[in-house]
């Protein structure tokens, strides 16, 4: 008798992902390894659903196993991913800045209702997500964002850069 040669599908890797995430108790395990699972795939979260039962190939499952040891290790799956959405925007997330976190949407709410002709400085701008989610809203608003980081300004200068700021 021949080995049995296992198939990995999206489905497949899915529920086992979700299944090891949520056995070490990270606080959100199908949504880790859906967005760990669409950047090893380089696909849509859409994608997976319509897909569910495509094999992977091996350099496919090499990158999923690879996104899932470090998020074993507790990194943050933007910084495995590389980017995270804030304010509908996508930005490039590194591990130089802090990963943007839902709360500063609300900043940046806050900030919109300000006066034309206002001036904004955002200080430890960090990704940029909060200044450029402002100048991305009301254009009319000069927004500066500083950081003592010389690392940090080049993540927010290519984040600024990608939505034509």
């Amino acid at each position: 008798m021949g080995e049995r040669i296992e198939t990995w599908t999206v489905r497949r890797v899915l529920e086992w992902a979700t299944a090891d995430f949520r056995g070490r108790e990270l606080d959100s395990p199908r949504l880790d390894a859906e967005l760990l699972l669409t950047s090893a795939l380089k696909c849509t979260r859409l994608d997976l659903y319509t897909g569910m039962d495509r094999p992977l190939e091996p350099g496919e499952l090499v990158a999923y196993r690879e996104a899932i040891a470090r998020r074993r290790r507790r990194e943050p799956v933007a910084h495995i991913v590389g980017e995270k959405e804030f304010w509908s925007l996508a930005f490039e997330v590194t591990p130089d800045v802090l990963v943007p976190r839902p709360d500063t949407e609300t900043l940046v709410d806050s900030a919109l209702h300000i006066g034309p002709g206002e001036r904004l400085l955002d200080l430890c701008t960090g990704t940029g997500c909060a200044a450029i989610a402002i100048a991305s809203e009301r254009l009319e608003l000069v927004v500066d964002a500083v950081d003592g980081s010389p690392a940090e300004v080049a993540v927010a200068r290519r984040n600024a850069l990608r939505h034509g700021l």
